[in-house]
């Protein structure tokens, strides 16, 4: 009886686009086999072959509902069989099996080494749809005093799924905030962390007074992300993530005994296999008094959270935030007085950072102390100004522009989407 020795293709992760794997069947002369490849959706690849006048494929490859496989194929004195299967491109995951037969009609057989019954089913191969990233932004405090924010920048790239190849990609950001109503002024220019993304967990238990939180699922999460939730201590964060629950009755004054339950998984053909609980418990650094199935939110901040999330990694260079000067002019003279009357106060703000400059602003650039809305501001000192000058105001505004240079040093596994926290970096008010 002859033998197929082996099959040798290419069983790493694809990414997104149209993917052709060659594939070596290895055997004795004259034996004989066939493939067949099926898709998650248990559609099966047509191996169209046919070719017309032309030397072109009839039939184009594809994944149809008919059941088909590569023809019984006849290994020639080489030894060797070589194939090409062509994966299509997908919008959302996909995975792939394959099978190799020997044909025992035709005194074939697969070696043991790789099947004892005539069979062989490949690992399966897996096909991950492209990723992005999405920065926005948004103030929790005070978004009904801005106009529409602008609109948010996107990066697509290989999923990490795919390998841990990095792909770097750049992308610049520009961003014109402005307000409706009231005035900003700069609390700290941007830092990476101000990028944020928010994930919920559920509780699993009640606690009360305690550090430690049992959640019935801690995947994505980290040290040093912020947490919230009803009873939930204000302005607690994560210092530590244990895995299972602890085991009062194995625990002693030594050592805690944490115990990680069984779970079921059922996978996308309905296959169950036997894994480790994904729940845990986490400690915070504030006491707290709390109910079981509470919904808990967790802010991360920064590229070191995302990446620990789903594989997510960025840079930030560059990152700049400037407010606009006010400008406007005297609606009435001046004659060594502190009420200076302009044409509009929007965006000016009573602070000793927001100062008066214009042609006969003396003494050294005046701070504003009041302001008497549409109608004039009071600065520091007596100013002598034409009816119609035109004065300046820095430090305060209603328009600002933040600028980035982005560099996506990983795309992860999943789409995610980080907000640039506006309430972090414009004190509105």
């Amino acid at each position: 009886m002859k033998l197929i020795k082996n099959i040798v293709i290419d069983t790493s992760p694809m990414s997104s686009g149209a993917v052709s794997r060659s594939f070596t069947v290895i055997g004795d002369p004259g034996s004989v086999f066939s493939l067949t490849v099926t898709n998650e959706d248990s559609y099966f690849y047509n191996f169209s072959e046919e070719l017309d006048k032309n030397g072109a494929l009839k039939v184009a490859t594809a994944f149809t509902v008919t059941p088909t496989r590569l023809t019984l194929k006849t290994i020639d004195n080489s030894g060797i069989y070589r194939g090409i299967i062509d994966f299509p491109a997908i919008t959302d995951d996909d995975e792939y099996s394959i099978v190799l037969e020997a044909s025992l009609a035709n005194d074939t057989n697969l070696d043991t080494v790789i099947s004892n019954n005539g069979v062989y089913i490949l690992p399966k191969i897996y096909k991950y749809h492209d990723t992005t990233v999405t920065f926005s932004l948004s103030s929790a405090g005070s978004s009904g005093s801005y106009n529409s924010l602008p609109s948010n920048v996107t990066s697509t790239g290989v999923s990490s799924s795919v390998n841990k190849t990095k792909h770097k990609r750049s992308v610049s950001i520009s961003w014109p905030v402005t307000l409706s109503t009231s005035q900003f002024v700069i609390a700290r220019q941007p830092l990476v962390s101000d990028f944020q993304f928010t994930i919920t967990k559920t509780s699993r238990t009640a606690g009360a007074s305690t550090k430690s939180v049992e959640l019935t699922n801690i995947t994505g999460l980290s040290v040093g992300m912020s947490v919230a939730g009803t009873g939930i201590a204000s302005g607690s964060v994560i210092t530590k993530i244990t895995p299972g629950y602890l085991n009062t009755n194995k625990s002693s004054d030594l050592e805690d005994v944490y115990d990680i339950p069984k779970a079921i998984n059922t996978d996308a053909h309905g296959v169950q296999s036997v894994v480790d609980d994904a729940g845990g418990t986490i400690t915070i650094d504030k006491a707290s008094t709390f109910n079981a199935d509470i919904t808990v939110t967790f802010t991360a901040k920064g590229s070191s959270h995302s990446k620990t999330f789903n594989n997510t990694a960025f840079s930030v260079k560059n990152f700049i935030l400037t407010i606009d000067p006010v400008v406007t002019t005297t609606d009435a003279v001046v004659s060594n007085s502190t009420t200076i009357p302009i044409t509009s106060t929007n965006g000016i703000k009573a602070a000793e950072g927001v100062l008066m400059t214009g042609i006969g602003v003396t003494n050294t650039s005046p701070h504003v102390d009041a302001i008497s809305a549409g109608v004039n501001i009071t600065a520091s000192s007596a100013q002598t100004l034409e009816n119609g000058q035109t004065v300046t105001f820095t430090g305060s505004s209603r328009s600002a522009t933040i600028t980035a240079d982005l560099t996506i040093l990983q795309y992860g596994k999943d789409d995610i989407t980080l907000t640039l926290a506006l309430d972090n970096i414009l004190t509105v008010g």
